[in-house]
């Protein structure tokens, strides 16, 4: 402990050191586990490839949870979209100088209905996200004991469920509402523009939700699997799960764009979402929620249990100190009366 802590003591000054200073400290939930030896990436794909059976089962019951949000997005909505188009009998060859002028076109109502019926239609996402919260609370439980070295077991997803299933779908109903924010903010600047009205403040609104958004994928990062591996109260846990995203901002950057990349990356054909859809089936989710409890699980090794030791080492200094100070007065009386004899 005291090599930990003297190595500790010549980064006091670091930008790490002085955010998180103010970060409640304590021991993990887990018993005498080791450290993380290797990187972060190395330890995920080591833990994810020999608990992958037990993962990916469990991945599937994560799966009919996601259902409500695979349905809405990729195949309910471009539905009602197209059957909406054909009832309307829009009228789209009005006014293109083969014969039809005169004649009305409806490109621009179509455009603005379709706008405003992807910006209602997406406030669906918000209660798809709660719902697939309850799910995940269940397979990050498996992912910290997977991360902390553990021996998963398919009954792990209920138990976590049971443990932690409001908090995290309260924090999913945020991840949902963030996305919303985005979504919505671009479809009404559409919106606007096509219709002809003014829209320049939408600008302003959309890099806010932007920013909103980014900020809130950092703060998930850490709270997510902050969430299981302390006993802390929830305030607490939003104090630290804030605190460790400001020092560790560069390592989430790096995190978030592989997450949120690849995704965005596959959405932009018919292909590459069947691709997408596949890949979550078999084993997305659980690469998802192991990938993101080991960063965790990195962060504590490396900044929370650290700077928690070195508190205890502090305050056991400062003890045996205390300790030897209220020891000199009673010898010194002692040798008085020895002079005085």
């Amino acid at each position: 402990m005291a090599k930990a802590v003297n190595s500790q003591k010549s980064n006091k000054e670091s930008f790490a050191s002085r955010v998180l200073k103010n970060m409640t400290l304590g021991n993990d939930l887990s018993i005498n586990r080791p450290s993380i030896e290797t990187t972060m990436f190395r330890h995920w794909w080591r833990t994810f490839k020999l608990n992958y059976s037990t993962l990916v089962l469990q991945n599937i019951f994560c799966l009919l949870l996601a259902a409500p949000f695979i349905a809405i997005v990729f195949f309910v909505m471009p539905y009602l979209e197209q059957y909406w188009i054909a009832q309307s009998a829009f009228n789209f060859v009005g006014e293109l100088g083969f014969g039809f002028t005169g004649s009305t076109t409806d490109t621009i109502s179509a455009v603005k209905g379709i706008y405003l019926f992807r910006l209602m239609f997406y406030s669906l996402i918000i209660p798809c996200f709660a719902i697939m919260g309850i799910g995940l609370s269940g397979l990050f439980y498996s992912s910290r004991n997977v991360a902390w070295g553990a021996k998963v077991k398919f009954r792990h997803l209920f138990r976590g469920i049971k443990k932690y299933w409001w908090q995290y779908m309260l924090a999913f109903t945020v991840i949902g509402v963030a996305v919303y924010g985005v979504l919505a903010s671009i479809y009404g600047y559409l919106y606007l523009t096509t219709a002809g009205m003014t829209s320049w403040y939408m600008w302003i609104v959309m890099i806010i939700a932007c920013i909103i958004a980014l900020l809130v994928v950092f703060f998930m990062l850490m709270y997510l699997p902050i969430i299981n591996m302390y006993n802390f109260k929830i305030k607490d846990k939003v104090k630290n799960s804030i605190l460790l995203s400001v020092a560790l901002i560069m390592p989430s950057v790096f995190l978030a764009a592989i997450l949120i990349g690849l995704p965005i990356a596959l959405i932009w054909s018919s292909l590459t979402k069947m691709i997408l859809l596949v890949t979550f089936a078999l084993f997305g989710f659980a690469a998802y929620t192991t990938a993101i409890q080991c960063y965790g699980v990195f962060a504590a090794d490396n900044y929370t249990t650290i700077l928690y030791q070195n508190m205890l080492y502090i305050q056991d200094k400062e003890r045996r100190r205390a300790a030897n100070v209220n020891r000199k007065p009673s010898g010194n009386k002692k040798n008085k009366k020895k002079g005085k004899r």
